[in-house]
């Protein structure tokens, strides 16, 4: 039930986004579903390794492996998915908390949180690059193929 409740929430906030950002009526919901899939999948990743780090990385590689798949299904660029998806995973609490641990001068627990909150948000951008890497990759290789069996057939 905990499962299905944070889907609805990521969900629920994903499509928030997608209305302001004025993306297309017809991606909004599968976006928001998308991530509210993503969502379940980072917790049951760090559940099953308590390494926020992994979790973090698979979740947005991920989330850009299926951005650029819906890309091409509904011919939309993959920004389109990506950027909303990625709401509920970006560490805006670790953002609060450096904020807050600054203005309370402890800045032992603010450089804990930076380095967290920096990690975290790293982990989403590799996650982003490598799957749009790979995706670009196999991309090329099928052109080639198909370019060597034009060019044979």
């Amino acid at each position: 039930m905990k499962m299905l409740s944070q889907f609805f929430l990521s969900a629920f906030a994903t499509y928030g986004f997608t209305i302001y950002f004025k993306l297309p009526k017809k991606v909004r919901l599968i976006t928001s579903a998308l991530s509210g899939f993503i969502w379940i999948i980072y917790e049951y990743l760090f559940s099953f390794s308590e390494n926020y780090m992994i979790s973090y990385l698979i979740s947005s590689f991920l989330i850009g492996i299926f951005s650029e798949t819906f890309a091409i299904k509904f011919k939309k660029p993959a920004t389109v998915f990506t950027l909303p998806c990625l709401v509920p995973l970006v560490p805006g609490a670790g953002m609060y908390y450096i904020m807050y641990y600054f203005i309370e001068s402890n800045y032992i627990l603010m450089r804990e949180q930076v380095i967290k909150t920096t990690l975290t948000t790293s982990a989403l951008a590799l996650g982003i690059v490598l799957s749009q890497g790979l995706v670009r990759i196999i991309k090329e290789s099928s052109r080639k193929i198909k370019a060597k069996k034009k060019g044979n057939g």
